[in-house]
């Protein structure tokens, strides 16, 4: 921090919000005791809040505060650009963009970043108070002042440019990176979801009107390091893909349904074989009777022993086969509420 004549350090006053001031910035500064002094009367610099010297989201930088080699200070048409002798202020990583400040509405608690993200805290404002804003806000009720929280990460709209032109953006939930919205009773018109059927009697965004977490992006990763993901519904789960939309409370009933019927024709199958294995046994172990007499056991006894031997592989496969399956329907029954 630089002050006439002299350079010190500031901190940040609140450790729970820190801004990070970029070079050329200025910020307001408070003269405050040091927490780790052993003395009285040892004081240190905190910085709290940048001030807005351009109205411009991205930065606050006065090119020529910071350098007092300057002797010509014609700022141009450009302030934040320095035209006049001197170095350029070096940052660190900081690349100056064009971002639009994020439409606000009367009440709003909004924390937008440089980068085209904004924390808001809003409410329902309703159609007839809202003509005089340059954009609507992207959500709707019918009950005023209904608390309405959103967290964009990069909306679209505002990391476009013509800041000069466009003056404000507002959040687009099918353009913007990555959101998480908490509603109370909004409801939201402009919302496509990445498939059209997404289960049986699934209220729209457009007419669900209660409390409800939306959250959005490209690609969503839950990752439970050290414990599960437990996804609890009172009504359903639904999920649905490009080619599948199910309904897990239905799925798994009907599932079950057709296990057991899998089950019934399995026990029918595995007594038939060992019919078929009874039939094949006394077939070949049974005399043959001719016209001149007896003439003992078939000639072609052989054949019957394999049948026998092999319908008896077949109830043994039958079996196992039937083992798994009520495995199966043993761990789907557990699932039941």
């Amino acid at each position: 921090m630089r002050f006439p004549g002299a350079e010190e350090y500031a901190y940040p006053a609140d450790p729970n919000r820190m801004p990070i001031p970029l070079y050329g910035e200025q910020v307001l500064c408070i003269s405050m005791p040091r927490g780790a002094s052993t003395v009285s009367n040892e004081h240190v610099w905190y910085y709290t809040t940048i001030v807005n010297a351009h109205g411009n989201v991205n930065n606050a930088i006065l090119p020529f505060l910071q350098d007092k080699t300057i002797s010509d200070r014609d700022y141009g048409i450009d302030p934040i650009v320095k035209t006049g002798i001197g170095k350029v202020p070096e940052q660190l990583s900081f690349e100056e963009q064009d971002i639009v400040y994020i439409q606000p509405f009367q009440g709003d608690i909004n924390f937008p970043d440089r980068f085209g993200s904004i924390l808001r805290f809003s409410s329902t404002h309703l159609t007839r108070d809202i003509s005089h804003y340059k954009h609507k806000p992207f959500w709707n009720g019918t009950r005023k002042g209904d608390p309405f929280v959103a967290l964009t990460c990069g909306v679209k709209e505002s990391r476009s440019g013509a800041s000069a032109d466009k003056y404000y953006a507002i959040e687009n939930p099918e353009e913007d990176s990555a959101f998480i919205y908490l509603s109370s009773s909004q409801k939201f018109n402009k919302f496509r979801l990445a498939q059209k059927n997404v289960g049986k009697k699934v209220q729209k965004l457009n007419v669900y009107d209660r409390p409800q977490v939306i959250i959005g992006s490209d690609r969503l990763v839950f990752n439970a390091r050290k414990d599960e993901i437990v996804l609890v519904a009172k009504k359903d789960v639904k999920i649905a893909t490009p080619a599948w939309q199910a309904d897990m409370d239905e799925f798994f009933t009907q599932m079950l349904k057709l296990i057991e019927e899998v089950i019934k024709q399995n026990k029918n199958l595995e007594a038939a074989h060992t019919e078929i294995g009874k039939v094949a046994q006394s077939t070949a172990a049974s005399t043959h009777p001719t016209g001149v007499g007896v003439t003992g056991t078939p000639t072609n006894v052989d054949m019957f022993v394999a049948s026998k031997g092999k319908s008896t592989a077949n109830v043994a496969t039958t079996k196992s086969i039937r083992s798994k399956i009520e495995k199966i329907k043993s761990v789907i029954n557990k699932m039941k509420q």
